[in-house]
């Protein structure tokens, strides 16, 4: 068993080139067809218990045989990745705190969860206290919270019957894949990773599994970047093997590149190109996270994918294999040069803060 000192609360972001590597109630089906218009969105609808409910697209079917592009100046290409599903917006605190008091519950007995942080309502950078509705996005989670939290999202899902097949964790701690990971608390780990087979730093990953999970940093990207097989009514696109993607210096969904006042002057206002789709600081310095789904969509009707919290993906950094993650999309407390679609950061799996937190997905 070995441990790595890290130090805490560190997240760094390098500007480099990078390739990685629903179902059921309201009206959504987990096996629908494949849609005849690659540029058509199918939307999953799930709605919980409580009357919480939340939606998930399903990326269009491209051959994985195709490239897109990827990094900021979109000289670097990676395979489009096999179909999946993902979040249209980042997890909100009212959708992790009904999984989550369902999850600890003292009523699940021995397939009780427990957490290392217990999440916080949105984010900022001056106090503990929550921060606006609900409808913020979660923050002060690490890395293996949200692992545990997406099988305890699959478990709530079944035992509700809100999706309309059984769906299998994807983390656990055997090869068979038999047992979820249920704890995140650190014991030991606190600033140290943990390398052990099956740990939550390095748990087996089902990648047959349909159940929630963390995005990978090649899904984020394409999903962030699609727009789709007919020609955009903006000239802010890359065309790659017939399929039109943002490009790499521009936040997702936007019309222009991304950045600040001095540079792309047209963005000085609510309408600009990257202000309509992402909150940054930039012309006015933002103090806290807002709700989601207030800004413009992109071409997938994903919201929020640039701006609001940095998303952490389930990959090891490149320059950092086997201690640090990484995380894309910018910050609210940040300048639009980290809005860009093509900018990869570093998450310590230990690590969590007001200005971070996760988007699912779910394999098709």
């Amino acid at each position: 068993m070995k441990k790595f000192k890290l130090s805490a609360m560190l997240i760094y972001m390098m500007m480099l080139v990078f390739s990685a590597c629903g179902g059921g109630g309201g009206g959504g089906s987990d096996d629908p067809g494949n849609p005849d218009d690659p540029n058509s969105n199918e939307v999953l609808n799930y709605t919980l218990p409580s009357g919480t409910y939340f939606n998930m697209t399903i990326i269009p079917d491209i051959s994985t045989t195709k490239t897109f592009p990827i990094g900021m100046n979109d000289s670097g290409s990676a395979n489009v990745p096999a179909r999946f599903i993902m979040g249209e917006t980042e997890v909100t605190y009212e959708l992790w705190k009904e999984v989550y008091d369902w999850a600890t519950s003292a009523e699940r007995g021995a397939d009780k969860y427990t957490f290392a942080n217990a999440g916080r309502q949105g984010g900022n950078y001056t106090d503990n206290n929550p921060v606006g509705t609900t409808q913020h996005p979660v923050t002060e989670v690490n890395l293996r919270d949200m692992i545990v939290w997406c099988n305890a999202l699959t478990e709530y899902c079944n035992a509700n019957k809100v999706s309309e097949t059984i769906l299998a964790v994807v983390y656990c701690s055997d090869s068979s894949f038999t047992t979820p990971i249920r704890d995140s608390v650190a014991g030991d780990y606190d600033k140290y990773l943990n390398s052990t087979a099956g740990s939550f730093d390095n748990p087996y990953v089902n990648s047959f599994s349909k159940g929630f999970r963390l995005p990978t940093s090649n899904e984020w990207e394409f999903a962030a970047r699609y727009i789709g097989t007919s020609v955009p009514l903006h000239t802010n696109y890359v065309l790659k093997d017939g399929i039109y993607y943002t490009k790499g210096n521009s936040a997702s969904g936007a019309t222009d590149y991304a950045y600040n006042t001095a540079v792309n002057p047209r963005d000085n206002t609510e309408s600009g190109p990257t202000r309509s789709v992402g909150w940054y600081s930039s012309y006015t310095p933002l103090t806290s996270t807002h709700s989601v789904k207030l800004k413009k969509s992109n071409a997938l009707g994903l919201y929020d994918m640039s701006g609001n919290v940095l998303e952490v993906c389930f990959d090891w950094h490149p320059d950092f294999m086997g201690y640090s993650r990484i995380c894309r999309g910018g910050i609210y407390n940040s300048g639009a040069e980290l809005m860009q679609v093509g900018f990869v950061g570093g998450f310590y799996p230990m690590d969590r803060g007001g200005n971070s937190s996760f988007r699912i997905c779910r394999s098709w």
